[in-house]
């Protein structure tokens, strides 16, 4: 698989009230499977509340119809994202990443450090 979909595809494909939607599904329709690159799923975790999704919402509904990179880093995420116990999207995957590696993040910001997320202080 190499064909990727960018946000506003993603968008227009699983808002069914969005202007592109009936473009959106036409083109997914014959286009086959398409890829959800890592950082379009990054795109969709800073929107997602603007379209009165959770972030877990938001994925479930784009993996309904892409295939998703990293979905597991991403999914991870987005359930630190709508628990609250990690503010900011970046710092949610730094920390998903770390966990799915088998590794830690090195940080000195204590809100990280005081998660749940395997953390290391430098």
């Amino acid at each position: 698989m190499s064909d990727t979909a960018d946000l506003n595809l993603v968008l227009g494909r699983i808002l069914p009230d969005d202007a592109l939607h009936q473009r959106a599904k036409r083109h997914t329709a014959k286009s086959g499977s398409l890829l959800v690159p890592f950082s379009v799923g990054l795109e969709l975790l800073f929107v997602a509340h603007r379209f009165d999704f959770t972030c877990v919402e938001a994925l479930g509904a784009a993996e309904a119809h892409f295939e998703i990179e990293s979905a597991k880093v991403l999914y991870s995420a987005a359930e630190a994202l709508d628990s609250k116990e990690i503010p900011t999207v970046f710092d949610a995957v730094h920390l998903a990443d770390a966990l799915h590696r088998g590794g830690r993040l090195h940080t000195a910001d204590n809100k990280l450090l005081a998660s749940q997320y395997p953390t290391h202080e430098f």
